[in-house]
């Protein structure tokens, strides 16, 4: 009960985990038994051998084992009672290892009901089981009876993941060919549903609502046993499918195999990997805030556990372009394939941590991350900059698809689908992705996402005001290869109709739900909000030209009177400008983060210029009003962090324009 309880209950009501994390129902079935079975094997192990050393021994020795496990067991009461102070968790925890382990000792009824008490596991694990059913249950889906009548066709969808339309569009509300030109040829070559919204706010529910066009359910995960038929069972046995599925598990393995991200039936690797985030997962959850602080953070990765955190986890270090990867893994599957096929590609990009810049390269840390913003402005531009950043790099991806597609040959032979699942909101204290639709700002940030059909044969760009979701890219799929199966589906094709006073309703991962009734004008309003954050002008790299101080991103900054207010200042990634790669996948110094000392207060509207061998590349807005000494991160232009060694100065702006010197970081 002290264990297996708080880590089954909330991986049963979770089992997306499983599902992102690739564990095999074999693993899964370790996993359970291990944790619901193994530390009371553990302790009758320990009474057993303690029992060799006489009666007094082995009964010390399981009244500590009794004290440890209700210490546990009360600091899991605490948590479960929200008490999130030490004093009091602690308090609580240590009455149940004295109350619990001298009632045991003293009370023959206690004994008893501790033994029956111990039937409870079982329940525990029972309960597990019946939860993680669509886990341990492998199905290759219904025989389906599709006839796909135009097999001409090559299908490829591409599912970008936390991408908001908004962030695409300029200020005539066209999307910003001068910051994405990907995207921008892609909407001059394919129709651009700018009225598209997505059917939940979470990943476990919107995808499989784009793959299966199903209102999401409420309970259950994203695996093929909640969703059975879908766009893999569907064209399974009708023409070649693939898919690459790095959350949800919607392509039996008969049909997708490894390529849609599970590997072996049994990998002792990605299972001890799998236990050891659980026990962080156990760790977040139990003890006191003053030991939680030692256990690695869960906050911030998707769904909140540290398990799944594994697919993000890529995206550091060498590993850091994985979600760019999949989608030109995807793509290449598509422009080799001898014969036509339907490929799928969902890629976590330009999802958390932002740490791609747009040239590929990566950065060495990421802002702040939690699904919950901050009450900081400063805070929230930076967030936003390196986000934008990984929006160009997605945008790069684009291009390149683009690009590789028609040197192929494929490229009007291809109904290509891109979309997301949801997008993010970046308003100070509010949520990133959950909403109650009570403020129409944040749903239409998360609910409004980017969808291009580039029809087989299209040769002029469309945008469309149709009122669509993304329940009806499947049912468009299915009507433009002209295929037949009596399998329907709660989306709408859009091929031949174009929906425009549609009651679109649309649901929340809590169980709300709303109705959304406004059009394109809701995304221009948003971008416009935007673009008082971070300026939507100009190319990718003025993401970095922000405040005051923003004309001066890009120029050279010259000779100025040293500043007397300032006694020092420190950038944690100094040690990277010495040798900068321009290699793809190479680490840059893209944010810069550190600490500026002061030795008096700095004015209203004084801001921090860095530049990178004598050109400004990025803004400290941390120092406007400064009274003491200020942490800060300023994100550069990525552009001028050329191969090769590079210097780094600060210069200050005051608020009447005048600029003074700091120098390089000491």
């Amino acid at each position: 009960m002290a264990i297996a309880q708080p880590l089954l209950d909330l991986y049963g009501k979770n089992t997306t985990v499983f599902s992102a994390a690739k564990l095999s129902p074999l693993e899964v079935l370790v996993f359970l038994l291990l944790v619901g079975l193994a530390p009371a094997f553990m302790c009758v192990g320990l009474d057993r051998f303690s029992a060799l050393f006489g009666p007094k021994v082995n009964e010390a020795t399981r009244l500590c084992l009794i004290s440890g496990l209700s210490l546990l067991l009360g600091l899991a009461v605490a948590r479960w009672l929200d008490v999130n102070r030490n004093i009091p968790s602690i308090s609580i925890g240590l009455l149940f290892a004295l109350v619990i382990p001298f009632a045991f000792d003293r009370s023959k009824p206690v004994r008893e009901w501790s033994r029956w008490l111990s039937l409870l596991a079982v329940a525990v694990i029972g309960s597990a089981v019946i939860a993680m059913q669509p886990v341990l249950l492998e199905s290759n889906g219904p025989e389906s009876d599709a006839v796909v009548g135009n097999k001409d066709i090559t299908v490829l969808q591409v599912i970008f993941d936390e991408f908001p339309l908004y962030s695409l569009l300029d200020s005539d509300g066209q999307i910003n060919s001068e910051r994405f030109p990907g995207f921008a040829e892609l909407a001059k070559g394919s129709t651009w549903y700018r009225n598209a919204v997505a059917e939940s706010n979470f990943t476990h529910q919107a995808v499989p609502a784009v793959l299966a066009s199903q209102v999401p359910d409420q309970v259950g995960g994203p695996f093929l046993a909640q969703y059975p038929k879908n766009i893999f069972t569907l064209f399974a046995g009708a023409t070649d499918v693939g898919g690459i599925e790095p959350v949800t598990s919607l392509c039996p393995h008969s049909v997708c195999g490894g390529k849609a991200g599970a590997t072996a039936s049994f990998s002792a690797g990605r299972l001890q990997t799998f236990l050891r985030d659980a026990a962080y997962v156990y760790g977040q959850r139990v003890f006191p805030p003053v030991l939680r602080k030692y256990v690695p953070s869960i906050e911030g990765t998707w769904g909140g556990f540290g398990a799944v955190a594994n697919e993000f986890k890529d995206q550091f270090a060498v590993g850091a372009l994985s979600q760019v990867d999949a989608i030109e893994r995807g793509v290449d599957i598509v422009s080799k394939s001898t014969s036509p096929r339907v490929q799928v590609v969902h890629s976590l990009l330009p999802h958390a941590p932002w740490r791609i810049t747009p040239d590929l390269r990566v950065d060495e840390l990421s802002p702040t991350i939690s699904t919950q913003n901050p009450d900081d402005e400063e805070v929230i531009r930076d967030m936003y900059q390196t986000f934008l950043y990984q929006v160009g790099a997605a945008d790069q991806v684009i291009t390149n698809l683009i690009k590789k597609l028609k040197q192929s040959g494929k490229w009007d032979s291809t109904l290509l689908v891109v979309t997301a699942d949801h997008g993010i909101s970046f308003i100070p204290t509010m949520p990133q992705r959950h909403t109650d639709f009570t403020y129409p700002e944040q749903v239409a940030d998360i609910y409004r996402i980017p969808t291009f059909v580039k029809y087989p044969n299209q040769k002029a760009g469309v945008a469309s005001d149709c009122a669509i979701t993304n329940l009806d890219l499947l049912p468009t799929i299915i009507d433009v290869t002209q295929t037949k199966s009596s399998w329907t589906f709660a989306g709408m094709s859009l091929a031949n109709d174009c929906p425009t006073g549609r009651t679109r309703t649309i649901v929340s991962a809590t169980g709300e739900s709303a109705v959304l009734s406004g059009g394109f004008e809701e995304v221009r309003e948003r971008a416009a909000h935007y673009a008082q954050i971070v300026s939507n002008v100009g190319s990718i790299r003025k993401v970095a030209a922000v405040g005051k101080s923003a004309s001066l991103i890009g120029t050279r900054i010259g000779d100025h009177t040293a500043d007397r207010r300032i006694s020092s200042w420190t950038a944690k990634q100094k040690r990277l400008f010495q040798n900068v790669s321009g290699k793809r996948g190479a680490t840059v110094p893209g944010m810069v983060t550190g600490k500026v000392t002061l030795s008096q207060s700095l004015e209203d509207g004084t801001e921090g210029i860095i530049t990178v061998d004598g050109v400004a590349a990025g803004v400290i807005g941390e120092l406007s009003g400064a009274r003491s000494d200020v942490t800060f991160a300023s994100v550069l232009d990525y552009t001028l962090l050329t191969p090769g060694p590079h210097t780094i100065e600060l210069f200050i702006r005051n608020p009447d324009g005048t600029i003074t010197s700091l120098g390089a970081p000491s």
